[in-house]
């Protein structure tokens, strides 16, 4: 049963994070793993997927000073202001 929350956590998490930063996305699996693991519950997962990658995505925009990277159309990375 413990195998099921896990995995149940992980896809939630990482469908969640579609639209996240790449801090988002691992906090909310790593939080998912945690919260599954803890309580053996689904529901105990999907609140540590949430916490994770709400702590993920404010870790990295704080490490990268509120900057994100972009790849432009033509192939070239740059970075700006990230949206949030």
């Amino acid at each position: 049963m413990k195998n099921l929350v896990i995995v149940a956590a992980a896809c939630s998490s990482l469908a969640l994070g579609g639209c996240a930063t790449q801090g988002g996305v691992i906090g909310g699996v790593a939080g998912a793993t945690i919260g599954g693991v803890a309580t053996g519950t689904v529901g105990g997962a999907l609140v540590g997927a949430g916490v994770g990658a709400v702590a993920g995505t404010v870790i990295e925009a704080h490490a990268t000073n509120g900057l994100c990277t972009y790849r432009a159309a033509n192939g070239q990375y740059y970075r700006a202001r990230c949206p949030y």
